[in-house]
């Protein structure tokens, strides 16, 4: 699987022979760069988008997301299992969130999670290879102390931190940037890197997760 950040909160999961891409519209609403990209299913976790359609068309979005591999495209925005191309696409009852398998390789996208979050979702996930959650904390994300529960729960190999601040973006002025969040938690297995391949991770008593930053 490999996996790069488009800006902001939206990245694309090339994952066998379908690709993915998650909120476009959040990145749209950040004020951010938003070049043009090609994708085959589309997720949205955004309270207000649940159970909507054409959301791309009503975004205004089609101009600059392309169909991959498909003639068109899958908008997902709901709960409920969805099974694309191999891959197992999942997202709860009562929960934001998506869990992305293919084989045994586990994705779990957090999406643009507030304070009111509920961490107790976040435990029993099995295995996760990678955890994409963001990191903005202020007034429009959750806050450090949930962001560590989370980890506590989910024990990812991989984190890929998003929504944080960055020059441009025109949301939240109290948001947090990259260094903030490194500084609190006191993380030096941090990377940054234009993309990442993600294969399956082997078992460790002990593994030192990964922070890795996509540029």
């Amino acid at each position: 699987m490999k996996i790069r950040n488009i800006g902001w909160s939206t990245f694309q999961l090339n994952v066998g022979d379908i690709t993915l891409l998650t909120d476009p519209n959040a990145l749209k609403e950040s004020g951010l760069s938003f070049s043009k990209v090609r994708s085959d299913v589309v997720l949205f976790t955004d309270k207000d988008l649940v159970g909507k359609e054409n959301i791309l068309q009503e975004t205004d979005l089609l101009k600059k997301i392309e169909p991959d591999n498909r003639d068109t495209i899958i908008e997902i925005s709901s709960p409920g299992e969805f099974e694309i191309g191999g891959v197992m696409v999942r997202r709860d009852v009562d929960s934001s969130f998506y869990i992305i398998d293919e084989t045994t390789l586990r994705v779990v996208y957090m999406g643009l999670l507030d304070n009111n979050f509920d961490i107790s979702l976040t435990k029993d996930l099995g295995d996760v290879d990678v955890l994409i959650l963001p990191i903005g904390n202020g007034s429009l994300f959750i806050d450090y102390d949930k962001i560590e529960k989370i980890l506590n729960n989910v024990d990812p190999t991989i984190l890929l931190p998003c929504a944080y601040k960055k020059e441009g973006l025109k949301l939240g002025k109290d948001i947090k940037g990259r260094e903030d969040f490194i500084k609190y938690f006191g993380f030096t297995n941090v990377r940054d890197e234009s993309y990442v391949n993600v294969s399956p991770s082997a078992e460790q008593e002990q593994k030192n997760m990964e922070v890795i930053f996509l540029n």
